[in-house]
């Protein structure tokens, strides 16, 4: 018998929940394995009502043998060892998900989880707090709470814990508990100026192209209007039907110009 079987049968038989001899698991909808020393999931079929999974405080390397388990809803892995957020793509319907002190180095695999609220991959080995935080964003969940204190970003720098508050705080606006404690008004007011005045100075550098692209149209424009006077005054003065053709052909020439200067603007 496998181990979390062994661990469910034992459990019936402390709790007496069901006939020693009629134990039926595809009934169950909340189980809880912490501290059990589980090294791998497996041999989990027959769970599929399963809506709140512990697995929290083993020695779980690997997030596999979940992928049937489509009813889960709240899953901790919290306290084990694994490094990739991996076989997830099938748990659509996880709102919590904690991966609490794990090994993890970067956030991925969480692509299907629309309907993630609650989050936690605090105590982890995620370097730098940007990167994983516009992954969230991209993701475009209905995430409110996030917990992702005491990773190694914080301390960079000195100052890494105000900056990713603010940052997180900006980026992802239907947060409302940053770990776990409420995100207030004066909290998302100081984010919005700090991470605003920072996309306006980034963006300043490509108005001022745009505003000096717009002085040089002006320029040119001024000039074809400055030529076509001085054509046609010439044109008025010269009694030389030579010099009047030679000219039609560079008013012609201007007025192509003039022609593509336009669709530019």
């Amino acid at each position: 018998m496998n181990l979390i079987r062994q661990y469910l049968v034992q459990y019936n038989k402390e709790n007496k929940i069901f006939d020693a001899n009629d134990l039926p698991l595809w009934e169950l909808t909340h189980l809880s394995l912490s501290y059990k020393n589980i090294i791998e999931i497996d041999n989990t079929m027959g769970l599929e009502k399963l809506t709140k999974l512990q697995l929290d405080n083993n020695i779980i390397c690997k997030i596999q043998n979940l992928d049937h388990l489509v009813n889960l809803q709240w899953l901790d892995l919290s306290f084990n060892l694994i490094t990739k957020i991996e076989g997830l793509n099938t748990l659509t319907k996880l709102t919590d998900l904690s991966l609490y002190s794990n090994k993890i180095t970067e956030l991925s695999g969480l692509e299907n989880l629309h309907h993630l609220n609650v989050f936690s991959f605090g105590k982890n080995l995620i370097k730098e707090f940007r990167a994983p935080i516009d992954y969230l964003k991209r993701l475009k969940n209905k995430l409110e709470v996030l917990k992702m204190a005491e990773n190694p970003f914080i301390k960079v720098g000195g100052s890494g814990d105000q900056d990713y508050k603010l940052f997180t705080i900006n980026a992802l606006q239907n947060l409302k508990y940053l770990d776990y404690v409420l995100i207030n008004a004066q909290q998302r007011e100081a984010a919005k100026q700090k991470y605003n005045d920072e996309d306006l100075d980034k963006d300043g550098g490509h108005e001022n192209k745009e505003e000096n692209k717009d002085v040089d149209l002006e320029l040119v424009a001024a000039k074809i209007d400055s030529t076509h006077k001085l054509i046609e005054r010439i044109q008025d003065e010269s009694e030389d039907a030579g010099k009047l053709k030679i000219l039609a052909k560079y008013n012609d020439s201007w007025s192509l110009f003039e022609q593509a200067v336009d669709e530019q603007t």
